[in-house]
């Protein structure tokens, strides 16, 4: 049971980043402890045939294509927040984090760009094979997401996607 202790390890030291991703996709505490535990419980099955150098990567691009498939399936239905509404216990500080809110108004696949391009730190030629996308696709999408990112933090309007100037 070597690999099952090895494989306990990693998912202790991964976690936290995983899960801290999976909900700056999400911006749900409990889509991403679905999203994380959908990509580890794939990985285990395959635990023994994952370079172990490359398992954070691996799990990594799994936590995002399981939100992609939850994209595909549904379309999001936006949630207002009540203010008056106590925040979850197991809820962080940094959940309710000033760059969760900037990334909010994003498209999903901006913010998975974003979160997969600046936060899990991908090479753009990666985000775009795993997107299915050119690279100058993931470039173009985020400039613009960023200028969006940007004007918002900076209390500025910009036009959303799709919009015209």
């Amino acid at each position: 049971m070597e690999t099952d202790l090895e494989f306990e390890q990693f998912v202790l030291a991964a976690w936290p980043r995983l899960r801290r991703a999976a909900y700056l996709l999400s911006h749900d505490t409990d889509e991403a402890d679905d999203l994380v535990q959908t990509a580890l419980a794939s990985t285990y099955a395959r635990w023994r045939t994952v370079r172990k150098d490359d398992a954070y990567a691996y799990v990594r691009r799994a936590v995002v294509n399981a939100y992609l498939d939850s994209q595909r399936r549904r379309r999001p239905v936006p949630v207002e927040r009540d203010p008056d509404r106590s925040v979850p216990a197991d809820s962080t500080v940094d959940e309710r984090s000033e760059l969760t809110e900037l990334l909010a108004p994003l498209s999903p696949r901006e913010r998975t760009i974003i979160v997969w391009r600046y936060y899990l730190d991908t090479p753009e030629a990666e985000v775009a094979d795993r997107l299915g996308v050119s690279t100058g696709t993931v470039k173009s999408t985020a400039s613009r997401a960023l200028a969006r990112v940007r004007a918002a933090a900076s209390g500025h309007a910009t036009p959303t996607e799709g919009e015209v100037r």
